[in-house]
C-alpha cells in the first residue's frame, strides 16, 4: 500500500463540456474548457491559439503554475532566462513566481492547451476577455487598444506584467525531446 497524500481539490461531479464559446484573449483566441467549477479548484483548462509571430508580453503569475501542452504549430515558452521551442506533443511547466512569456516561433496559427494550477486565473480571462465569432482566427497584430485593459487588471489577479523582452543574447534554447526530458 503507497502513502498518498489526501487530495485537496476534488471535482463534485462528472463534467462534459461541449466545445467552448471563443474568446480573444488580448493578442491570442481560445476558450476556457474546464474553470475551477469543474475541477474542484484544483485547475483551469484553457484552449489557446496565436498567430506566427504574435507575443504574449513577459509576466509572472503569482498564484498559480502554467503548463503548456503544444497541438498544432510551434510555442516558444522563455520561462526565466531559459526558452524552449515547444512542437506538437511537447509539454512544459512554468511555476510561479518566475517570468515567462510565449511566443509563435513558426509559420501557421498554433494550438495549445493551458492548465493553471490553481484554478482562478479563468476569472481574469472572463473580466478581459472579448467574444470572437464561431471560427475566427487568432489576431494577426495587437488590439489597438489592450484588450478591457488587461495590463490594469492582471495586478488583482496577482499577475505582473514586467515589460521586459526576451532573455539577454547566449541563454539557452531547448528543443523538443531535449526539452521533455529537463526537470
Amino acid at each position: 500500500m503507497h502513502d498518498t497524500p489526501a487530495l485537496i481539490h476534488r471535482a463534485s461531479s462528472v463534467k462534459h463540456q461541449p466545445r467552448s464559446n471563443r474568446y480573444y484573449f488580448d493578442v491570442g483566441i481560445g476558450s476556457v474548457c474546464l474553470s475551477g467549477a469543474d475541477t474542484g479548484g484544483a485547475y483551469c483548462l484553457l484552449e489557446v491559439g496565436l498567430a506566427p509571430g504574435m507575443s504574449v508580453p513577459r509576466h509572472t503569475h503569482t498564484r498559480e503554475d502554467e503548463a503548456y501542452f503544444v497541438l498544432v504549430g510551434e510555442l516558444e515558452v522563455t520561462v526565466g532566462d531559459e526558452i524552449f521551442i515547444l512542437r506538437p506533443g511537447d509539454s512544459l511547466m512554468a511555476p510561479r513566481d518566475i517570468p515567462h512569456q510565449l511566443r509563435n516561433s513558426g509559420n501557421v496559427e498554433n494550438h495549445y492547451f493551458l492548465v493553471f494550477s490553481p484554478s482562478g486565473f479563468e476569472e481574469f480571462l472572463r473580466v478581459t476577455a472579448v467574444p470572437a465569432p464561431d471560427n475566427a482566427a487568432a489576431p494577426t497584430q495587437p488590439p489597438a487598444l489592450p484588450v478591457q485593459n488587461v495590463h490594469e487588471l492582471a495586478v488583482d489577479f496577482g499577475i505582473i506584467f514586467d515589460g521586459g523582452g526576451a532573455p539577454a543574447a547566449g541563454k539557452s534554447t531547448k528543443r523538443g525531446q531535449f526539452a521533455r526530458q529537463q526537470s
